[in-house]
């Protein structure tokens, strides 16, 4: 006959069995934490938000696995599941200055301007913000439209980091949109002697040659950065369209084709890259050409009233009258709606 264990006794098995499980269960936590971090320090990002999940869902609150997933998945580019990852850990961890800074880049990452700087003002109150934090409170500024922050928090970046090259390139786009040329181009010049091969401050240069009425100049910026990004694994069209374009108002049409046909090649969904190489077939007097990338444009950007006149032209010259008078119709129509909007509030 089998034993039957007293009350007492049988508390005490049951009370060493819970030590147990809770010994246990503790230090799976801790081992997939451990390894969740390590992994996370060693590049692995996709198998540390596995184990720091794990890690968070067995013992939940005692660790920074939140932190770290919301990191690991920043890495991955799911700002979407880093932001529900970093509001979790902010919950009991809401004096974290690092929880704080990283949701304000994601919430910026996920287009949320105000809601980015929100996150950025809260943290600046516990810990000073960095060049980069800067740097993203200035993005914010310009995805708000409002240049004249953008251009201070900005400036504040590099003054807090010098050597940050992303807040130099950022600063010199932002002066340039206002016209600040000489401002502009000292910064494309400071991201140049942190890095004598920046393609994009190079282009940029370029554009601010081609303002200031030195094509040269210019066409030999573009050639420059275009020389410097071709062994990049993301090479931009914007110096391709931007050399293709002058060399068209330089009358060197023939020229223009090569460079706008490859702007094409690397940026198949941009319209103003259809609708420069259409403009540039149609001066070559190559129609064929010219009309499908002209329709295409249009296809890619309906509203385009340049597209549409641009392709009005070409339906005139194959005698497609009808659908000429169409495209100059569609044309006025996209003027006048332009014309109707409100003009931005004066600063």
């Amino acid at each position: 006959m089998r034993a039957r264990l007293t009350n007492p006794a049988r508390f005490l098995v049951l009370g060493a069995l819970w030590v147990v499980c809770a010994w246990a269960g503790r230090a799976q936590t801790e081992g997939d934490y451990a390894r969740g971090v390590a992994e996370f320090r060693a590049g692995n990002y996709s198998s540390a938000a596995d184990l720091l999940a794990r890690a968070e869902v067995a013992s939940p609150g005692t660790t920074d696995a939140l932190l770290f997933e919301g990191k690991a998945l920043i890495h991955l580019s799911n700002f979407s599941a880093a932001e529900r990852v970093l509001q979790g850990y902010i919950v009991s961890h809401h004096d974290s200055s690092d929880a704080l800074y990283l949701l304000g880049f994601v919430l910026h990452r996920e287009n949320e301007p105000a809601e980015s700087l929100a996150m950025y003002t809260r943290a600046a109150a516990l810990a000073p913000a960095a060049g980069d934090d800067l740097k993203i409170v200035g993005l914010n500024y310009v995805l708000l439209d409002d240049y004249p922050d953008a251009i201070k928090w900005l400036q504040s970046a590099v003054e807090r980091d010098p050597k940050n090259k992303d807040a130099w390139y950022y600063l010199g786009r932002a002066c340039y949109t206002k016209s600040r040329r000489v401002e502009a181009r000292q910064a494309f010049l400071m991201v140049l002697s942190l890095d004598p091969q920046d393609s994009r401050a190079e282009n940029n240069l370029g554009l601010i040659y081609e303002t200031d009425g030195r094509p040269e100049a210019a066409m030999d910026a573009y050639r420059k950065a275009i020389a410097w990004q071709d062994l990049s694994q993301h090479p931009s069209e914007q110096p391709y369209v931007n050399l293709g374009n002058l060399l068209m108002e330089q009358g060197q049409i023939k020229d223009a084709l090569a460079p706008l046909a490859k702007a094409v090649e690397l940026a198949p969904n941009d319209a103003f890259c259809h609708l420069s190489l259409g403009i540039a077939y149609w001066k070559n007097r190559k129609v064929d050409q010219a009309q499908h990338e002209l329709e295409t444009a249009i296809r890619l950007e309906p509203d385009n009233s340049a597209a549409h006149y641009q392709l009005g032209r070409v339906y005139k010259e194959e005698h497609a009258l009808d659908r000429a008078q169409a495209e100059f119709a569609k044309t006025a129509e996209l003027k006048a709606k332009a014309a109707a909007l409100p003009s931005p509030p004066s600063r």
